[in-house]
């Protein structure tokens, strides 16, 4: 998408330094226009109405389905939206999800999910915080457990992997260390 500079506001000040016959000018972006400067707004990845997706997305940005997809949605630190249109057959992980179409398999929310009037949901609910709308149908599990190890284990930064690996001892060789050990 192309960048916009948009409207800017000036904003007259002293006069300038070396014409004193000109004003000095700062220009500002318009308020309106901060949404459109690169680092003001997050990005949206968007699966259109009619795009079908088979396989697991990985986003680092919020992520909108209309279309359908079939896999696991894994955004840790975004929302995930699922449009009226949209259905999901999979699992969906992510910081909040707002779910408005249908969907098949297990919802993960580390902050918050919402099923909103309309939406069909057939699975597992895990999150510590969940709204169902008035309208919204699902069949299924929810588990609220803020502690819940799901948490940690999709959501927690990995631990650095040590520089050398750690050997598994045989069960001969533990064998021998007992025998050692007794004699």
């Amino acid at each position: 998408m192309p960048y916009s500079a948009g409207i800017a506001h000036v904003q007259k000040t002293k006069p300038h330094a070396e014409h004193p016959a000109l004003p000095t000018t700062d220009l500002q972006p318009a308020p309106s226009e901060l949404k459109s400067l690169p680092g003001a707004r997050q990005s949206t990845s968007v699966i259109g109405g009619k795009t079908q997706l088979r396989g697991d997305i990985q986003s680092d940005e919020d992520l909108t389905i209309e279309g359908q997809v079939t896999g696991t949605i894994l955004c840790k630190q975004h929302t995930v939206k699922l449009g009226a249109t949209g259905h999901l057959q999979g699992d969906a992980y992510a910081h909040t999800l707002r779910i408005s179409g249908t969907v098949e398999g297990n919802l993960v929310a580390l902050h918050k999910a919402t099923i909103h009037g309309g939406a069909k949901v057939t699975g597992t609910i895990t999150t510590p915080c969940l709204v169902l709308e008035d309208g919204s149908t699902f069949h299924g599990t929810i588990d609220m457990n803020p502690d819940n190890e799901v948490f940690k284990s999709v959501f927690a930064d990995k631990p650095a992997p040590s520089s050398a690996p750690r050997q598994k001892k045989t069960s001969e060789a533990t064998k021998a260390e007992d025998s050692t050990a007794s004699a």
